[in-house]
């Protein structure tokens, strides 16, 4: 079994905060929920590329975005998925 490192988990934690603060931005604009979505928080989408910790940290914040920002329960799952 691998070892999950301490900085590997701090990424992804740093990663979901960016993304949860990112959308919160677009929210507060009124761009983030609805039918038609602008969310500033997809830029991070790119970082994966340059560390695996993001995975995991883009699909938790999208999931705490979703969450938070009281999307439907389809965007919550789905949203989510599709950012994995």
């Amino acid at each position: 079994m691998q070892k999950i490192s301490i900085l590997f988990v701090t990424q992804a934690a740093v990663i979901a905060a960016m993304y949860v603060v990112l959308t919160f931005v677009s929210s507060s604009l009124g761009l983030a929920s609805g039918e038609i979505q602008i969310r500033l928080s997809e830029m991070l989408c790119i970082l994966p590329a340059f560390t695996p910790a993001a995975i995991p940290g883009l699909f938790l914040g999208c999931l705490l975005s979703n969450l938070l920002t009281g999307c439907t329960v389809i965007d919550i799952v789905f949203g989510s998925l599709a950012t994995l």
